[in-house]
């Protein structure tokens, strides 16, 4: 049958329920069908359907006993989420990946109407754009640096240009780094031949490696004729070159004259990418790494454990890997996340793997991947349910809807399977840290496992947060073991225990308050909070648009309109490790929808992580940069990036309150 055959048809009322018609094309009846789907948390029931089987956010449902859809007739039906507090704020809050399924397990197509969506106008209005003049206040450099002091005239930056410097392998290293970097993004500025005259050049480059200089810092010295960049290190250099690249394209070549002193405020400069909910190619992260090191970011925190799957194959045969990174009618994991009936998804093997990390350290990158735990881990428990207490009458509901995601700390085969990840992790990954997760645990997890009773009772445990905080430490020394750190989300500390602590990097991503609550007392943080940085969150209340809502709405100016220290504690910042942005992806269908979620957020994230307080912009500073150069240089990188002027900010469903779905 054609996807014209069946037509399903949905909007949403004033109850926010989705009303959803179904309409038979063919000339066959149908009858025992059920109509599939996944929406971004658990649904339920308001009329005329039976909820025949549900995971997550993913459903099935079907008409009530005994009807019979004939050709030309419709099946009209209403469900909800579940919880009042999820309103479908966007299109991506709508059915997804839809499709009709048989009692004999027959896949129909269908043809999805998604009414409020059709309604949107397509008229947007006119931007204002920021006009094009010189403004040596605010260098066009993202991030802004440290110092800059303009002085009178311009620099041809127009290649050929001549670069000079002596046999040093540390500028070598990265000169070499730079412009291949600059080949891949269509920034490329600097010759292949170094110290060699080339007479058509009007600019002459010229680098020095002073080794009393901070670690990544660095100087550029620009007059008419000569730019000279001085640095202490190979990152600093690198920085240095690719500041150069970005200040070619936003001044056209024609760069101001005067001197640049940069130094980055934090070392922590992060973007999280989530593999887990949607499965991007090693193509797709590794264009990811090179955005990232234009804008002097240097860690790519690796979310590629989660409910959904495990994404990395540590070997050629890599069970966890193979069984729970593929999803959809039938499989393992149902088809969540718009995936669809058919398989899909993938794992990463020792090679791509290789590919990431081997680009990460030629853009300056530390990968950090993440195996989150106890918690988010239904295929995990699915595929070794001896992790499980087989007593255990919890029947726990994470946040996301899945039932009994939480591993048990009490059963022996949990650590005999996870320490052999955890060593493998270790040894796959160069980095210098291992995030073990912590977050999220469905709150009745564990409360009537008789396993866990009787740990609590031997090492003094008094609540699951304390069995949680035990179990995270214990992996933790496991870590250790391996010459690794632990980093973990802020929940690992939430518990008590007798045990002795391990350190860990905390990633604190409740709030900003949160953040700089454990900062108070003596943590080691990162600051990722989510109603400033989280970049899965909408960029306005558009229908059309996509994102969730939990947290807030980030247009791009939020991203740098927050307070990173508090004004009366700047001795807390000696614990500020740094900031990282995150990107979840159920919102995300497609690898390139990343760009628009990203960009140009992404520039008031690094402009938070690595300028200084007094020279950090503002959001709107920031936004007319955007508008008059960033969008040019977003276009030359092939990147695509958020419009909001193609969102008229009144639009309707739009006028909901917020929508809190957690990651």
């Amino acid at each position: 049958m054609s996807t014209t055959d069946f037509v399903i048809k949905t909007s949403i009322n004033s109850e926010n329920y989705f009303c959803s018609k179904l309409i038979n094309n063919s000339n066959e009846s149908i009858e025992g069908f059920m109509f599939c789907f996944s929406v971004l948390a658990p649904v339920k029931i308001i009329d005329n359907c039976v909820l025949h089987f549900s995971s997550g956010g993913y459903a099935e449902l079907k008409p009530n006993a005994g009807f019979v859809l004939k050709p030309g007739d419709e099946w009209s039906f209403k469900f909800a989420y579940e919880e009042t507090r999820h309103k479908p704020m966007n299109y991506r809050w709508s059915p997804q990946g839809c499709f009709l399924k048989t009692e004999n397990e027959e896949i129909l197509n269908l043809n999805v109407i998604d009414l409020d969506l059709e309604r949107i106008s397509s008229v947007a209005p006119i931007p204002h754009i920021s006009g094009d003049k010189l403004n040596y206040e605010s260098l066009r450099l993202v991030p802004h640096p440290y110092s800059w002091t303009a002085s009178a005239g311009v620099c041809n930056l127009c290649p050929p240009v001549n670069v000079f410097f002596d046999d040093n392998s540390i500028i070598h290293s990265a000169y070499e780094s730079a412009c291949q970097l600059g080949k891949r993004i269509n920034l490329n500025l600097f010759p292949e031949k170094i110290n060699n005259e080339i007479s058509n050049a009007s600019t002459s480059v010229k680098i020095k490696h002073l080794v009393s200089m901070d670690e990544s810092s660095y100087e550029i010295i620009i007059t008419s004729d000569v730019i000279e960049i001085i640095a202490g290190d190979e990152t600093g250099i690198y920085y240095g070159l690719i500041s150069l690249m970005q200040l070619a394209q936003t001044y056209h070549q024609l760069v101001p004259c005067g001197a640049i002193i940069d130094k980055p405020r934090f070392s922590w400069r992060g973007q999280h990418l989530d593999t887990v909910r949607h499965y991007f190619s090693a193509d797709s992260i590794l264009k990811l790494l090179d955005l990232m090191s234009l804008f002097k970011l240097n860690k790519f925190h690796w979310h590629g454990a989660d409910d959904e799957a495990f994404r990395f194959k540590l070997d050629d045969d890599y069970e966890i890997a193979t069984s729970t990174s593929t999803r959809g009618d039938g499989q393992l994991v149902p088809p969540v996340f718009g995936s669809g009936p058919f398989p899909s998804g993938g794992c990463y093997d020792l090679v791509q793997i290789k590919r990431i990390i081997d680009r990460a350290s030629e853009n300056y990158i530390e990968v950090m991947p993440e195996f989150d735990l106890p918690g988010h881990n239904m295929s995990l428990v699915k595929l070794y349910p001896s992790m499980r207490d087989p007593e255990d009458k919890s029947y726990e509901v994470s946040v996301q809807g899945y039932t009994e995601n939480t591993v048990n700390p009490a059963m022996p085969d949990t650590f005999l399977i996870l320490e052999k990840v955890i060593d493998d992790l270790c040894k796959v990954f160069p980095g210098e840290y291992i995030h073990l997760g912590a977050d999220e645990i469905a709150p009745d997890a564990w409360s009537k496992s008789p396993a866990i009773d009787s740990l609590k009772s031997k090492h003094n445990l008094n609540t699951s947060k304390d069995v949680a905080s035990w179990f995270i430490n214990k992996l933790s020394k496991r870590v250790e073991l391996n010459n690794k750190k632990t980093a973990a989300w802020q929940e690992a500390e939430d518990g008590k225990h007798q045990d002795v602590k391990i350190d860990k990097l905390l990633f604190s991503w409740q709030n900003l308050e949160s953040g700089i609550s454990l900062a108070r007392q003596g943590f080691k943080v990162v600051l990722c909070p989510a109603e400033f940085i989280y970049f899965d969150m909408a960029q306005s209340r558009n229908y059309a648009d996509r994102g969730a809502n939990w947290a807030a709405v980030i247009p791009f100016e939020k991203t740098l309109d927050w307070s990173i220290i508090p004004k009366d504690e700047p001795e807390l910042e000696a614990n500020v490790e740094g900031i990282q942005g995150h990107l979840w992806c159920e919102t995300i269908l497609q690898d390139y929808e990343m760009e628009s979620m990203l960009c140009p957020r992404i520039l008031g994230l690094s402009e938070s992580a690595w300028s200084s307080q007094s020279n950090r912009r503002s959001g709107g500073e920031l936004n007319d940069l955007v508008l008059s150069s960033y969008r040019n240089l977003f276009k030359k990188i092939e990147w695509d990036f958020y419009k909001p002027e193609n969102f008229d900010m009144m639009s309707d469903p739009a006028m909901n309150k917020e929508a809190l779905v957690n990651e």
